[in-house]
């Protein structure tokens, strides 16, 4: 059975708890010689988000006891979000972490990226 699927809906809901929030995207680079990795800040973007600051969150895990997230955002599916971006707002710039793809039936409808702080 397929459900009759609109994005619509989920960016009425992101538009109304919209902050506009500085989007830099970053490229990796790996080191052939030392394996240490480099960040290198692209051109910035202003992209209207639904931002949300979150309490101290600790979760375990294999590795132990770590860090949820500093922050969470969601995006529309028409804007850009990647792993390493930098996001800026309320002068604290923070890294993405984790990006997730939210879907109902087959159709993307938002997505959630897991923010650090870093400043």
């Amino acid at each position: 059975m397929s459900i009759n699927v609109s994005t619509a809906v989920f960016e009425t809901m992101i538009d109304n708890f919209a902050k506009t929030v500085t989007r830099t995207p970053v490229t990796k680079t790996t080191s052939n010689t030392s394996g240490d990795e480099t960040l290198t800040d692209g051109s910035t973007e202003n992209i209207s988000v639904a931002f949300f600051r979150k309490e101290d969150d600790w979760v375990m895990d294999k590795e132990g006891l770590i860090q949820d997230a500093d922050a969470i955002m969601l995006v529309k599916t028409s804007q850009t979000l990647n792993k390493d971006d930098k996001i800026t707002y309320d002068s604290e710039d923070f890294r993405v972490q984790k990006v997730v793809d939210r879907y109902i039936d087959s159709t993307k409808v938002y997505i959630v990226g897991q923010l650090f702080r870093i400043s």
